[in-house]
């Protein structure tokens, strides 16, 4: 959670349109919350929690979605359903994985950084991806930033033959000493081959210099996936939830 929540810090500047909103209490921290295309709130205290809400509450709602920690998303949502947009998706549960030693299997030596003349393979693959996990095509504008950008910083790794992906992950949140791993795809005629494990044991060794830990979020129904993670080494030390709206 903090390298998600961290991430989105450390990326706001003047003239962003996003913002964090912090609550302090007698000068202790207990509440960060970041408020853009997707809102993250962290709350340590009751108070924070509805400080934010009525925070958040008197401006206008712009923002697709809630993510984070399942404790702090279903009160702060309670607080805010009446004034926000109707909600669309609820991923209620989904694990938080962790990963800080060496993974247990092999890497894929096929497994390497994209390169920007493969945008549209990462695209087209990342969207296939996002229609299996929400059900509708994301906003292309900004799916394609998106992807441009995470690209040319290095973040993105694909297993290819020839025209056609059969691995891609990429790294979506570098902060607080963690990276988090999301966009995690393998084409649907190469998957229950070991191509996802052993590629995302590449992309945990690769990305050592981003990070030492790595993490991701993983809803609890894929269970190919859980399982396919758990081989990789990654353990449970969280839950997450997300609200679309």
């Amino acid at each position: 959670m903090h390298a998600f929540l961290a991430s989105r810090l450390l990326a706001l500047h003047e003239r962003s349109l996003s913002e964090a909103v912090i609550y302090r209490n007698n000068g202790v921290v207990e509440g960060v919350t970041y408020i853009g295309t997707n809102v993250i709130p962290s709350c340590s205290s009751r108070q924070a929690l509805f400080t934010m809400a009525d925070y958040l509450k008197s401006r206008p709602m712009k923002f697709s979605s809630i993510v984070g920690e399942s404790a702090v998303v279903f009160p702060f949502w309670e607080l805010i359903e009446r004034e926000a947009p109707s909600v669309r998706l609820v991923r209620q549960k989904q694990p938080l994985l962790s990963l800080q030693t060496e993974p247990l299997l092999a890497s894929d030596p096929e497994v390497r950084v994209a390169r920007a003349d493969e945008l549209e393979m990462v695209i087209a693959a990342g969207t296939s991806m996002f229609i299996g996990e929400v059900g509708e095509a994301p906003q292309s504008n900004d799916f394609r930033a998106r992807a441009i950008e995470l690209i040319s910083m290095g973040r993105t790794y694909i297993r290819r033959e020839r025209d056609q992906l059969l691995f891609k992950a990429d790294i979506g949140a570098i902060g607080a000493g963690a990276l988090q791993i999301h966009g995690v795809w393998v084409a649907p005629e190469f998957r229950g081959q070991g191509i996802g494990s052993h590629g995302m044991a590449s992309v945990v060794r690769m990305s050592k210099n981003f990070a030492p830990i790595a993490s991701l979020y993983v809803n609890d129904f894929n269970h190919a996936a859980r399982a396919s993670y758990k081989k990789v080494g990654f353990i449970e030390v969280g839950t997450f939830t997300s609200i679309f709206l």
